[in-house]
């Protein structure tokens, strides 16, 4: 009992530093020494460290996934598929609001960074939403919005995608399978939510196409939109998905880890062949993603990990599991309202949700519950509540590019936010997923 108190105390703790702002990773990973000193096990640290490090089930994929989303920045794909998707907006003011959310929503799709989908869609998508008498607090919430409300989680290279296909040992395409409904559900309602406070509080003023037409020009924005550099970001979906199923693949490429990096690696050398002058800079664009991923996905891989290895070798784990059984609908409320919350409070998604699922994935089946289910209420919650962090990156991103406090547009997007969680708590709750 009283081991059971102090770790709730050290959890709490975490959640105290990082909501102190410290940094995610030091905050888990000296509350995770806590953790294994109460448990007389210290020495198991080294152990999980040496293995998570060199996981090739999560380093391989999201690591490449990076390197490639670096490669679409160098070759510009990023910015051509960005211009594409905003082309038809340009014929009204009103398309502008549901249809740059969407735009950023795809591009987050292939960039599974959110701050740089915020950055990339921002520099096209703000003067636009700015000239044609969009207030800067909504062009900001509403480049938030679609950056950060679960675009990512369609992407094979993602970590919550690929941490769930650890867990379950369940391939990408099962696990986006059981994403896709969820996930668009709760962006659905949010975006639809957005868009009537955006219409009940804004001047219904017409825009016409000539005069978006001009601001294009005049901004430097309307430039010659390349479509083979366009679809080279969906590329590597397009290989994953669409190809396994009218081709037969080598045995090889059963394994997620080795289909997924070979699908992001075909699709460097296309971006590479749409610009023949920076071929000789795609291996330094890749190892600087791939290092950046190493460095601030990885590096929260490893130290949730740590951090929940921490709590099980303390004994929570089994009485967790012992207050949830038969208990499941206690459970699904628990996967939706505990990494909503964390989210919110630390800024941080990947590694919310990367710590809750750790500990409710595994017991999961235990509790009568489907664990690639459960995961992807855990993602898809996650995403929410950091969209709703001021201290998040990807809000101070889009508060930046709007220059808007990071709160203003935090306001903006809770309802939605919060309309699409209580969307998934009623179909969760009432078994429709």
């Amino acid at each position: 009992m009283v081991s059971t108190i102090v770790t709730l105390i050290i959890i709490v703790t975490a959640v105290v530093l990082m909501f102190k702002h410290f940094d995610v990773r030091l905050s888990l990973f000296i509350c995770a020494v806590a953790l294994f000193l109460l448990a007389g096990k210290l020495p198991q640290i080294f152990v999980i460290i040496t293995q998570q490090m060199t996981n090739e089930k999560t380093v391989v994929p999201i690591c490449t996934a990076m390197g490639f989303a670096y490669i679409l920045k160098l070759t510009e794909c990023d910015r051509h598929l960005t211009h594409l998707l905003l082309a038809p907006l340009r014929y009204g003011k009103w398309l502008l609001i549901p249809g740059g959310i969407i735009a950023a929503y795809i591009v987050n799709m292939a960039i599974v960074s959110q701050s740089s989908t915020a950055a990339i869609v921002g520099t096209v998508l703000l003067p636009l939403l700015l000239a044609v008498g969009i207030a800067p607090t909504i062009a900001g919430a509403l480049l938030l919005l679609g950056s950060s409300m679960g675009g990512e989680l369609f992407n094979p290279g993602a970590v919550e995608v690929v941490k769930l296909a650890e867990l379950t040992g369940q391939s990408t395409t099962t696990i986006l399978a059981q994403v896709l409904p969820i996930n668009l559900l709760a962006s659905v309602t949010a975006l639809i939510v957005f868009c009537i406070l955006v219409l009940i509080e804004s001047q219904k003023t017409t825009i016409a196409s000539e005069e978006i037409t001009k601001t294009e020009q005049n901004l430097g924005i309307k430039f010659e939109i390349n479509y083979i550099k366009a679809l080279i970001p969906l590329l590597p979906m397009i290989l994953l998905f669409v190809v396994p199923v009218v081709v037969k693949l080598p045995t090889e490429f059963a394994n997620n880890s080795v289909a997924i990096a070979a699908a992001m690696l075909i699709a460097i050398v296309a971006a590479g062949l749409t610009t023949p002058k920076a071929l000789h800079s795609l291996p330094t664009a890749f190892f600087e993603g791939a290092g950046y991923a190493y460095a601030n996905i990885i590096s929260l891989v490893i130290t949730a990990t740590i951090f929940t290895e921490g709590i099980k070798a303390n004994g929570l784990i089994e009485t967790l599991t012992n207050a949830l059984a038969n208990r499941a609908m206690l459970a699904k409320f628990t996967s939706l309202i505990l990494p909503f919350t964390l989210a919110g409070i630390t800024g941080s998604g990947s590694a919310t949700a990367i710590a809750v699922m750790n500990v409710l994935v595994p017991i999961a089946a235990k509790i009568n519950l489907e664990p690639v289910k459960v995961g992807t209420l855990v993602s898809v919650t996650a995403q929410l509540g950091r969209t709703m962090s001021p201290v998040a990156a990807v809000v101070i991103m889009s508060s930046t590019i709007a220059q808007q406090p990071p709160l203003s547009l935090v306001k903006c997007v809770a309802l939605p936010l919060l309309a699409g969680l209580g969307v998934l708590l009623i179909a969760a709750l009432c078994n429709w997923i």
